[in-house]
């Protein structure tokens, strides 16, 4: 499985008024890897996310998930293999039940009826939620609508998670929840927050991004003990290393 890695070379994109969004982006990740993207406001993690899912094309630089080149021809195999969990999970839940939510995916690929019933209740399965599949969507809470939105992306079997904000709006049950189900995906995981503790818990490697370009790239710990480099990029200590790092 060892190619499912993700690999950004110098990746550029501006936004139609000349705004830089991104400046040069170059990273590399490897199957399995669970890494954080951390940033204030305006510093792009959420229009990287997008270029990667080729949701925006990049106007420079190329992105390479295990081999494939990021380009309008293979955009759409690019989209299946990269499951992409929007900050809202109500930008992923349109259809009436949650079952017909996990299974819209699977369906679009073709798959008979029972193999995408097999895809929706193994889906449903790993985040929790076998015993949802009937309610409607209206009827969830935070919690719960997160964790389909994520049965929703795994159902079409991605190579690789990304994920913008997955924490937000989430009560504290319901964010302990969705730590302790992110930590035993075996995906390669990639997770952009403001949630630097989410991070601390679930990511081993944080990227950090300061207007649209990596200002570090390393342990998470290391990078959070940083108290400069968090200061130049305006980011506050994770709440539980307050009062540790002097």
């Amino acid at each position: 499985m060892s190619h499912h890695f993700l690999e950004v070379k110098n990746l550029c994109f501006s936004y139609p008024d000349g705004t830089e969004a991104l400046r040069g982006l170059s990273f590399r990740l490897e199957h399995g890897e669970a890494v954080g993207v951390v940033g204030a406001n305006g510093a792009g993690k959420s229009t990287m996310l997008l270029s990667l899912a080729g949701l925006v094309m990049p106007s420079e630089g190329s992105v390479n998930l295990g081999g494939m080149i990021l380009s309008k021809n293979t955009v759409g195999e690019i989209r299946r293999r990269i499951g992409f969990l929007f900050q809202d999970p109500e930008d992923q839940l349109f259809m009436p039940t949650v079952f017909d939510d996990v299974a819209f995916g699977p369906l679009n690929q073709g798959l008979s009826a029972s193999e995408v019933t097999a895809r929706v209740k193994g889906a449903l399965g790993d985040v929790g939620a076998v015993h949802l599949e009937d309610r409607p969507t209206y009827r969830l809470s935070g919690g719960e609508k997160r964790a389909v939105a994520i049965a929703t992306v795994l159902s079409m079997m991605p190579d690789v998670l990304v994920m913008d904000e997955p924490s937000s709006g989430l009560d504290p049950r319901g964010r302990r929840l969705l730590i302790c189900l992110l930590k035993k995906f075996s995906h390669t995981r990639l997770i952009a927050t403001h949630d630097l503790d989410l991070v601390l818990d679930v990511c081993p490697r944080t990227i950090v991004l300061h207007e649209g370009a990596v200002a570090a790239d390393g342990a998470t710990e290391e990078i959070f003990q940083d108290r400069g480099l968090l200061e130049k990029c305006h980011l506050e200590l994770p709440l539980c290393m307050k009062g540790e790092v002097h």
